[in-house]
């Protein structure tokens, strides 16, 4: 287009001049003349900015849908195409209406954000600026995407606290988020002079041990110092809600978003805080107990039973070498197998079964605490020692187990062989028959499965004996006849099994170990037990249902296989008994 043109046409020189102010705004101008529907699309070039034709066509609205489906992105064609319908462009025209639309090009592949505005130039022109905005919109969505983000981040924390509080620090105006009910009561709401209004309210609803120290923190010049320090500031108090003190943390941050903003939230940790006061008492009475008794006792284990962990707490160096080290991961583990190594071996198969982990927590339910007296190998020789263990609370997670020697004490009042005669025998023994008791059996039993285990165990069988009658004796005659019942049976077995062990191991049954000659001759010893037995049926006296079961190896992998085998053939005597001798 020439000078000479413009200046042929007034409508053509005022839009020269407009276009020419628009022209660092804008990549592209259309004028559509509204009489024919003709078109001229302007853009600039050069360093001077000079206005050039780019393009011309005979048919603005003919051209859009072709040029729409070849350039505009295909989620934005309809919203375009709908907005350069001729008759909304005539609007602009006719009413001097205007409009904007935001859309996108395919440029090389790729979207591009553009935006443009149609305005009316003259009665029968109408005036499209095209803007290359891909620059501003893609910085605007990032924007609003860390926005977002963010935003979605407060949220996800805000449920962490009972109140929030937004602060603008220049005016002090203040607006407060409160998911509790009963924070919301405490009197601050959003308003002015949030400094002032916190000085009342520290005064009025937090504990007074804790007032003068959140008063000076939350100070303003105070608070924006420690922020500036540190980017946040934290501090725990008491809160007075319902006329009870709870432990609360507050926390104040710098706003992201807003440099002249800080945010504070207030978190309720009551329980976190009193439960770690309860801990660190528990540690401090649990020291205090140990300091005390250590005196007495030569090693302290704090035991906890769901984790197994423990701390050792020595007095004495010879304990200390035991290898136990000064706290682990596995108590009863590590028990387990230093008794084998620390224990004299005649001690070591009683203190496998009482140090389980199951039978000494079951004995601690019975009892609340336990004493086992037993010998550790200490400077070369065995020493009595005492082990007492306790479980200071039914609920507690912990247990604590004390080892004391005793040595000396017991070798003054007894000689080595009768000192272990009375710590042994005497728990191991039955009150009333003298015999050994379920105590001891367990010890047996956990011994032989060791070498039934390992491949070691002599030939050897179970019997196992009930009183018949007991209970009727016990409800006719009364208990004291009843004892001397049970000790007439345990004689008739011990006469009959004069070589092997003899345990009871309930009221009215016992149970016998035979080994050796017992063993080899107990066929013989069972013919002589049956004609016992036919002599007290005639007499009147006691009488007791017997059954025997050999060990068989490779087939029995513990003690209990055979037992059971012997209670049933015991059951099925016990039967015959009943149906030979009722009337």
């Amino acid at each position: 287009m020439t000078d000479e043109i413009i200046r042929a046409n007034g409508a053509q020189i005022s839009f020269l001049q407009l276009a020419l102010a628009l022209a660092d705004d804008y990549e592209s101008i259309y004028v559509i003349d509204m009489n024919d529907d003709s078109y001229v699309e302007y853009s600039t070039a050069g360093k001077k900015k000079e206005m050039t034709i780019r393009s011309s066509g005979g048919d603005f609205f003919a051209d859009v849908p072709k040029n729409t489906r070849k350039l505009v992105l295909p989620e934005d064609r309809e919203k375009f195409l709908a907005a350069f319908e001729k008759e909304n462009v005539l609007r602009v025209a006719r009413e001097g209406y205007s409009f904007t639309l935001d859309y996108r090009l395919v440029i090389d592949g790729e979207p591009r954000y553009y935006s443009l505005k149609t305005i009316r130039s003259g009665e029968q022109s109408v005036v499209i600026g095209v803007q290359n905005v891909d620059v501003q919109r893609r910085r605007e969505l990032a924007r609003q995407v860390e926005t977002k983000t963010y935003a979605e981040i407060a949220q996800s924390f805000a449920s962490l606290y009972e109140v929030i509080y937004h602060i603008d620090v220049k005016t002090g105006r203040y607006t407060v988020y409160s998911s509790s009910e009963s924070f919301s009561r405490l009197g601050i709401e959003s308003g002015e002079n949030f400094f002032v209004k916190m000085r009342a309210d520290v005064i009025k609803y937090l504990h007074k041990d804790d007032c003068y120290t959140v008063m000076r923190a939350l100070e303003r010049d105070a608070l924006l110092k420690a922020l500036d320090e540190t980017g946040v500031f934290s501090i725990i108090y008491r809160q007075m809600l319902d006329d009870k003190s709870q432990y609360v943390n507050l926390i104040a941050i710098k706003s992201k978003l807003d440099s002249n903003s800080i945010v504070i939230g207030v978190g309720n940790i009551d329980k976190q805080v009193r439960k770690e006061k309860a801990i660190q008492a528990e540690n401090r009475t649990f020291g205090e107990i140990a300091m005390a008794l250590a005196q007495r006792y030569e090693v302290i284990y704090h035991v906890n039973i769901e984790s197994g962990e423990y701390l050792e707490y020595s007095a004495d160096e010879k304990y200390s070498k035991l290898n136990i080290g000064t706290k682990g991961a596995d108590f009863f583990g590590d028990t387990q197998k230093n008794m084998k190594r620390d224990i004299y071996p005649e001690d070591y198969p009683m203190m496998a079964l009482a140090m389980k982990k199951e039978n000494l927590l079951e004995k601690l339910k019975e009892t609340g605490k336990t004493f086992i007296n037993y010998r550790l190998m200490l400077d070369g020789r065995p020493q009595f020692v005492t082990l007492f263990a306790v479980r200071p609370k039914e609920d507690s997670e912990h247990i604590i187990v004390a080892v004391a020697n005793i040595d000396t004490a017991k070798r003054n009042d007894l000689d080595v062989s009768d000192a272990l005669g009375s710590a042994m025998d005497m728990a191991n023994r039955d009150g009333l028959t003298g015999v050994k008791n379920k105590r001891s059996y367990e010890q047996i039993e956990t011994a032989v499965d060791e070498l039934i285990k390992g491949g070691e165990a002599e030939p050897f069988a179970v019997a196992v004996c009930d009183i018949n009658g007991l209970k009727q004796v016990n409800d006719t005659q009364g208990h004291h006849a009843g004892d001397e019942y049970i000790k007439s049976a345990c004689t008739l077995i011990c006469n009959t099994f004069k070589h092997s062990p003899v345990f009871r191991i309930g009221g009215d049954e016992f149970a016998v170990i035979l080994k050796g000659s017992d063993y080899d001759d107990r066929e013989a010893l069972l013919r002589h037990f049956d004609a016992e037995q036919d002599r007290h049926i005639r007499s009147g006296q006691v009488t007791v249902a017997v059954g025997i079961a050999e060990y068989a190896k490779g087939s029995d992998s513990r003690l209990r296989d055979v037992f059971e085998r012997a209670d049933e053939a015991m059951y099925e005597n016990k039967k015959l008994f009943k149906t030979m001798h009722s009337s």
